[in-house]
């Protein structure tokens, strides 16, 4: 297990880097920052509304539907793995796979923290993909 530091190392922002250049850098953050969220986004709606429909329309919920339903009031989900496969194809009809098809995520339910690991009915009806079984692997580890 890697020890954590608990205390802070290096130099002050201000002492560090002049004003200019710390607004330049926190300006260049903000923008990958915002790339990753919308890659995040498109992960978290997996093959789209058209799928999140077919789901509803069996009378069942979607997998982050559930977890919300899971989790503790208040608290909340913190998904990892989230762009396993992102930006990748498979097949002859170039399907991609968000997220590998399954959702990991830490939650808090009845006061713990507990990572739950479930198929993503809007992405093949939960298929599994390559990279899926490592996925669910290391949050497996991870637990």
């Amino acid at each position: 297990m890697a020890k954590v530091i608990l205390h802070s190392i290096g130099k002050a922002l201000e002492k560090a880097l002049d004003p200019a250049e710390a607004a330049k850098n926190a300006a260049h953050l903000a923008r990958l920052e915002a790339a990753l969220d919308d890659k995040r986004e498109e992960v978290r709606a997996g093959w789209g509304e058209k799928y999140i429909d077919r789901v509803h329309a069996k009378g069942k919920l979607t997998t982050r539907e559930r977890i919300d339903l899971l989790k503790d009031d208040g608290t909340d989900i913190h998904p990892v793995g989230s762009l396993v496969n992102y930006g990748l194809t498979f097949g002859p009809d170039d399907k991609t796979s968000p997220g590998a098809g399954v959702v990991t995520a830490f939650v808090r339910v009845a006061g713990r923290i507990t990572m739950v690991i479930a198929n993503d009915n809007t992405v093949a009806s939960g298929s599994w993909w390559p990279r899926t079984p490592e996925k669910i692997q290391r949050a497996q580890e991870m637990a």
